[in-house]
């Protein structure tokens, strides 16, 4: 079982401590920017929307952008390949140092 770290993060003002596994905490702070920038951006349209409707409007593009992000007819995101890759390199680092026990990362 993995730990677990919390993460205090600020989005539309308010404050929140998300609980995230540690080998996830990486994308859960990417996932914080991206929000964060779909909500200012939205927010610098100039138009005046309670802070519920900017949420909900971030969201929906945000889920409107991985849907575009899928790749080949079995639907594969992009955040799985990426945590593939990282998964595959870590392993092959691990089988690396194992070979050659002076060589440090």
């Amino acid at each position: 079982m993995s730990d677990v770290v919390q993460l205090d993060i600020t989005l539309l003002g308010r404050q929140f401590s998300i609980a995230t596994p540690v080998e996830e905490r990486e994308t859960l702070e990417q996932a914080v920017r991206l929000l964060g920038e779909k909500i200012d951006t939205i927010q610098a349209s100039g138009r005046v929307m309670d802070t519920d409707k900017v949420a909900i409007m971030a969201a929906l593009n945000i889920a409107h952008d991985l849907l575009k992000v899928k790749v080949g007819d079995g639907g594969l995101e992009m955040a799985i390949i990426q945590r593939k890759i990282r998964s595959m390199s870590e392993a092959a680092d691990q089988v690396l140092n194992a070979g050659q026990p002076g060589l440090s990362a």
